[in-house]
């Protein structure tokens, strides 16, 4: 295994370093022919003019020869003196950049090359042909040499200095230019500060954003200067007693600025990037599902992804999978998981055994992620699809399919129910009357192929109140309240027989939430509601586990003095996963006075039900 994956490594790195040699030497080879000629020209700048030595000793000699003939002729002043020459400053200092900036550039062609047989060299030496454990010796031996001589930290080095020599050329260039010409010193000068601070906001970014793409040879020297900085002078700060309020209150505010410095120093940008990811991770893994879901063209990808959904929401390797699915990510999914089934449903080109499987996916993806939608944008689509998928005849047999694919019909036509109501932000009148539509529909199927249709709706009902309790749950039970009265006393004896698995789990974590809402909540609003959910939660546990040794003890008190009490893993295990999410524990908790005043007339109420 070190083998494999040490061969493959430092393959990908011979290759990168040849890619960067290869870069390095296109770039100094066409940047050292431009500096070298303009250097031909400057160079004379250092020198004295020939001509004017020509004329200076042309003049002396025309002189002597006059004097000779008893003639005064003297040697006009415009004329310097060959021994007396000094060349310019400004010669001086743009020959000066421009020869450094030239042999800086050649040494980083000359490194490149010495670095391309390097890297042929270290896969060449790496990967013998011996037996594994003699590779993997050899290997080790060569990877230690490579860190402990700082070869990476030499590679990177070489495009810090192709820029050091850039900028040498652009200075060398400025000062060139301010004793040419003002008008063309000035157009080269906004460019060159232009360039100057682009290429310092590319060096500085990764420090303040650290998704950013752009990075600099000099980012993690810029790094480490500003962790170093930070430390000094919050340290500072520290020793002054007048801000000391100020200093250990930003101190507290940063964290442990020492530990984040060395950490900083240890694994530099990279890893402060991956720290920051795994803080977003909810919102990153958002914008990858709707990325990937916009990437998918063809059906079978679509399954595909549908089918990953529990597994991605049940990880434990992601802190809060259910939050990248919520607004406006949920509209997208759940707009194509719409289109999916429409096309599955209505396709003849799609096999029977397709279909049972795509429904199931889809079907099982929607209650698992529940899907919220964002509906400034995909209300009127979305509720224009669901009520045509709903109403069709295309829907009966999706039901069907579902009965095809598990023995547990109507958990899976609940889910689709639960999912489609939970889903909606407003239970107006266009989705009461979509949704008691679709329950009849829903309903009658059940009950004409596989019975216990009643059970299925009160298992909906309880699902939608569950999962929009604090502003919906009224009106999530006021649905279908004609159905839950006759039907109580189904879905009590059909869940006894554990046909439908979940459902008991789902009256516990529903008994469990509206009593912590009535402990930690002083809304008015909710009390009716609590008391309303309570009673009929109550009565249903009672009548399911009538006659058995099952009932949690937290539902067996019958007299008006005894208060409801949250069901702890301990009393009934098949809450202890909602019970733990919800931060319940094994001990037992009252309800609030006034929950509990009203037990007289509240949970001791006869039974059924009336609203």
């Amino acid at each position: 295994m070190y083998v494999e994956m040490t061969a493959d490594e430092d393959k990908k790195m011979a290759e990168t370093w040849k890619a960067d040699a290869d870069g390095i030497l296109v770039f100094t080879g066409l940047f050292s022919a431009a500096v070298a000629a303009l250097i031909a020209v400057s160079i004379q700048d250092l020198k004295q003019n020939s001509q004017d030595t020509s004329a200076f000793y042309l003049a002396n000699i025309y002189q002597l020869l006059a004097n000779a003939n008893g003639t005064h002729i003297s040697i006009p002043s415009i004329l310097p003196d060959p021994s007396q020459f000094s060349p310019s400053a400004s010669a001086v200092w743009v020959n000066s950049l421009w020869f450094l900036s030239l042999a800086i550039s050649l040494t980083c062609a000359m490194l490149a090359t010495l670095l391309q047989r390097w890297a042929r060299r270290y896969v060449k030496v790496t990967q013998p042909r011996y037996s594994p454990h003699k590779r993997a010796r050899i290997r080790a031996f060569f990877a230690e040499g490579v860190d402990k001589l700082h070869l990476p930290w030499a590679v990177e080095a070489l495009p810090t200095l192709i820029h050091l020599s850039l900028f040498l050329f652009f200075a060398g260039l400025v000062v060139f230019l301010f004793n040419v010409n003002h008008t063309v010193f000035k157009v080269v000068m906004c460019w060159v500060g232009i360039c100057t601070g682009l290429y310092i906001c590319v060096t500085l970014m990764p420090i303040f954003r650290h998704d950013s793409p752009y990075y600099a040879p000099l980012s993690e020297s810029a790094w480490f200067l500003y962790a170093g900085t930070l430390l000094v002078v919050f340290q500072i700060l520290r020793w002054f007693s007048a801000f000391s309020c100020f200093s250990y209150a930003t101190w507290d505010r940063l964290g442990d600025l020492k530990d984040r410095y060395h950490r900083w120093c240890l694994h530099g940008i990279g890893k402060a990037a991956e720290e920051s990811a795994q803080k977003l991770s909810s919102e990153i893994d958002g914008r990858a599902l709707i990325w990937t879901l916009e990437s998918l063209d063809e059906d079978h990808e679509l399954e595909q992804f549908f089918a990953s959904i529990p597994g991605f929401c049940s990880s434990s390797l992601i802190p809060e999978p259910l939050e990248a699915f919520k607004a406006p990510n949920g509209g997208a999914m759940t707009q194509a998981l719409i289109g999916l089934m429409h096309r599955t449903l209505t396709s003849n080109l799609v096999t029977e055994s397709v279909k049972q499987r795509r429904i199931a996916l889809c079907t099982k993806a929607m209650n698992v992620a529940s899907l919220p939608i964002n509906w400034a944008i995909f209300e009127p689509v979305l509720y224009r699809e669901w009520n045509g998928l709903l109403k069709s005849v295309e829907f009966g047999q999706f039901l069907m399919r579902i009965s095809y694919q598990s023995t547990f019909v109507g958990y899976h036509a609940r889910c689709v129910i639960s999912v489609i109501l939970a889903s909606t932000k407003e239970y107006d009148d266009r989705w009461f009357e979509l949704a008691t539509d679709h329950l009849g529909i829903t309903k009658g199927v059940l009950e004409k192929y596989i019975g216990h249709g009643d059970s299925m709706v009160l298992a909906s009902l309880i699902d939608i109140s569950r999962r929009t309790f604090r502003d919906y749950a009224k009106y999530g039970w006021t649905v279908g309240a004609g159905w839950r009265s006759k039907s109580l006393k189904s879905v009590c004896e059909f869940n006894t027989r554990d046909t439908v698995p979940g459902l008991q789990h789902d009256f516990c974590s529903l008994w469990n939430e509206v009593v912590l809402k009535a402990q930690n909540g002083k809304d008015d609003r909710l009390e009716s509601i609590s008391i309303f959910l309570l009673r009929h939660i109550r009565h249903a546990f009672i009548d399911l586990h009538e006659g058995t040794n099952a009932a949690p003890t937290a539902f067996s008190a019958s007299t008006a003095d005894e208060n409801p009490v949250l069901l702890s893993p301990s009393s009934y295990p098949l809450c202890g996963v909602e019970g733990h999410r919800h931060g319940i524990s094994d001990s037992t908790s009252r309800i609030p006075e006034v929950i509990a005043a009203s037990t007289e007339n509240g949970l001791n109420a006869s039974y059924p039900p009336t609203l």
